[in-house]
């Protein structure tokens, strides 16, 4: 398999992953900037939803196996910010700022 290719694939898996993040409630996106946060942070309820989609054929074949399915959900979750936005967090600091 090509570089190439295999960089494509890997990045429909990140974001297939975070989508299914995202529908379980794990991550959320900011109404104000649209950037995907921490939600509940929960990883076992996105790899219910996963492993449902997984199960259902829903997924395509985007991933080989369950565990790569779950390993990129993992990885998509811990790439993201924590918490809050950090676009509204660094507005926030600035209208602190002097």
């Amino acid at each position: 398999m090509s570089f190439d290719k295999r960089v494509l694939e890997q990045d429909e898996q990140r974001r297939v992953a975070t989508e299914i993040a995202l529908r379980a409630g794990t991550l959320q996106v900011c109404e104000f900037h649209g950037i995907a946060f921490e939600g509940s942070g929960d990883l076992t309820t996105a790899y219910r939803v996963g492993n449902s989609q997984f199960s259902a054929s829903e997924l395509g074949d985007t991933f080989s196996s369950r565990r790569e399915m779950t390993d990129a959900i993992k990885s998509a979750v811990l790439d993201h910010p924590a918490d809050e936005c950090p676009a509204c967090e660094k507005h926030r600091g600035e209208d602190s700022a002097p």
